[in-house]
């Protein structure tokens, strides 16, 4: 499981890399309007999920590069978090 978290989180920053080449790269008028509508979507759920994580961070107390990496990696970031909550939770429920 951490091999394929690892993998993704590669194909994100691949991702995020071409979203930074099709908006400041030579060719812009060529990539047209879907690398900014892709973008722009992903990045919305992703700050999405650093509320979620806002919300619980009175109990996970998380620093700023846990938001930075939920930011950058999204869901795949977000799974240590959960685990993390879980466990929490699971303790106060005893």
């Amino acid at each position: 499981m951490k091999v394929l978290n690892l993998l993704m989180r590669l194909i994100m920053l691949m991702f995020w890399a071409g979203i930074i080449y099709a908006l400041l790269g030579p060719g812009f008028d060529e990539a047209g309007s879907t690398p900014l509508i892709l973008g722009a979507v992903v990045l919305v759920m992703h700050i999405l999920q650093m509320v979620m994580l806002k919300q619980v961070s009175n109990l996970l107390n998380p620093s700023a590069g846990d938001y930075l990496e939920v930011l950058v990696f999204g869901s795949f970031a977000m799974h240590r978090h959960r685990a993390r909550l879980k466990e929490l939770t699971g303790q106060q429920k005893r």
